[in-house]
């Protein structure tokens, strides 16, 4: 029982990493642009939708069957590390705020 509770502790000590992401259709240019707050998470499902070709997002549902899942990567942009004082919605709202920067960076041509 005493393990379990380390393992459950270890869990919540854990540093959340949120981030910024891009995934791209190298064939056409365009581009998925989001936010995480868990951005490993969002990268082994985009690895997972990739391995079963399953399109990572209904935007892109058309390219992703015209060009195949080989045709698409992800790039991670910007992270942000969760602090412990801030709120789960502080932290989503930071990473909306970086996402907000990455619009302007990137000029929204060719976005999904």
């Amino acid at each position: 029982m005493d393990n379990r509770k380390d393992l459950i502790n270890a869990y919540k000590q854990r540093k959340i990493t949120g981030g910024v992401f891009k995934v791209t259709n190298t064939t056409s240019g365009r581009y998925l642009l989001d936010s995480a707050a868990d951005i490993q998470a969002r990268q082994n499902a985009f690895n997972f939708s990739v391995t079963t070709n399953n399109p990572f997002d209904y935007k892109m549902r058309k390219d992703w069957q015209e060009s195949g899942a080989a045709a698409f990567t992800f790039e991670v942009l910007d992270t942000l590390e969760k602090k412990e004082s801030q709120s789960q919605e502080q932290f989503i709202e930071d990473l909306k705020m970086l996402e907000g920067i990455w619009v302007e960076k990137l000029g929204g041509m060719g976005r999904y």
